[in-house]
């Protein structure tokens, strides 16, 4: 599966505002199989609008436009994964105090028996990570937790529709107008890390009696194994001991940094694609675009387990969706995707 990752919204709190204003990460899932059909589909699209660009933004589509981009992804088994955060109800005092909170978890677990330069080299990432601008850290907050959704969600919807897609899980991500170097130390300093620290804490959710087949002959690891070994007992030493209920693991790192891309959205159809859907998604909470632009959106989602919304809110208050972007919300959860496929039954 080809997994390409962009974002919308600049993740700065706007002055005071009564109306929400959304940013957001977005994920679209491709699967490998398909991937060449469906860009020659979108070429043919594009070659069709007025507008004759090498690389259209989702900020210029007008509804029409909008709502062919959904249509063309919803013929193909694609999945969309995203992260929204209502940035008009966040504080800087939030922030600052996460970003804290954040730098101390890095250097939590330190102790003596550390090599020395283990040491030095964490109490650096929790100061780099104190220092990060509050945009820049909010974006890779979120940037973390729509990672660690999309390995769970991708791995657990196409083992039962598509289960050799398993075997090749390659990364994409947008560099924006960024240097390749800023964007590589986000991910390595906080993403990559937190996403390992995660499945180390919680291993994926797996369908019973499916085929993984593909998946483990990629990344699993057999235990015990030296090597494999001594790194869980670093991470059991860094980030706190669990329990080790099988002689089976994934590795985190390699599903993560593998297969893994910087690429400018000129050169990838799949971030231009990821581009206009999370430009859309994001008009649409901001009602900057028309219902008819959008209204199919949730045909590109898997519906979300209970309790689990893709709309964050930080600090120790929940996230509820008022307004305009409430009405969004239903209906992207009333037309999303089943994850069980019923027809294997």
């Amino acid at each position: 599966m080809r997994i390409y990752i962009d974002e919308a919204g600049n993740f700065v709190i706007p002055p005071k505002s009564s109306k929400s204003l959304f940013s957001l990460v977005l994920a679209l899932i491709i699967p490998s199989t398909s991937e060449a059909e469906l860009f020659f589909e979108f070429l043919r699209l594009r070659d069709s609008w007025p507008e004759q660009k090498i690389e259209i933004k989702g900020s210029t589509l007008n509804e029409a436009q909008a709502a062919q981009v959904i249509h063309l992804l919803a013929r193909f088994d694609v999945v969309t994964e995203f992260v929204a955060l209502d940035m008009v109800a966040q504080t800087r005092a939030v922030i600052e105090d996460l970003k804290n909170r954040q730098a101390d978890a890095v250097i939590a677990h330190l102790t003596p028996e550390h090599h020395p330069e283990a040491i030095a080299q964490l109490e650096g990432v929790a100061k780099r990570v104190r220092g990060m601008a509050d945009q820049l850290f909010v974006q890779a907050f979120l940037t973390i937790e729509l990672v660690v959704r999309v390995v769970q969600v991708a791995t657990l919807y196409y083992v039962q529709r598509l289960p050799i897609e398993l075997g090749d899980i390659a990364w994409f991500i947008d560099r924006k107008q960024r240097s390749v170097t800023e964007m590589e130390e986000v991910w390595s300093l906080l993403i990559l890390p937190a996403g390992e620290y995660h499945f180390a804490k919680t291993p994926l959710v797996a369908l019973s009696g499916a085929d993984y087949s593909h998946f483990d002959r990629r990344y699993e690891v057999q235990l015990p194994d030296a090597e494999v070994e001594s790194h869980l007992d670093w991470m059991d030493k860094t980030y706190g001991a669990r329990e080790r209920s099988t002689d089976r693991a994934s590795d985190a790192k390699r599903i993560l940094t593998e297969q893994q891309k910087f690429v400018d959205s000129l050169d990838s159809l799949g971030i231009q694609l990821a581009d206009l859907l999370a430009s859309i998604l994001r008009r649409a909470l901001n009602d900057h675009l028309q219902v008819s632009g959008w209204k199919d959106f949730g045909k590109l989602l898997v519906r979300n387990a209970k309790n689990k919304s893709s709309f964050l809110s930080f600090g120790n208050r929940p996230s509820i969706l008022q307004g305009h972007a409430a009405k969004v919300g239903r209906a992207l959860e009333s037309k999303a995707k089943n994850m069980i496929d019923s027809s294997a039954r």
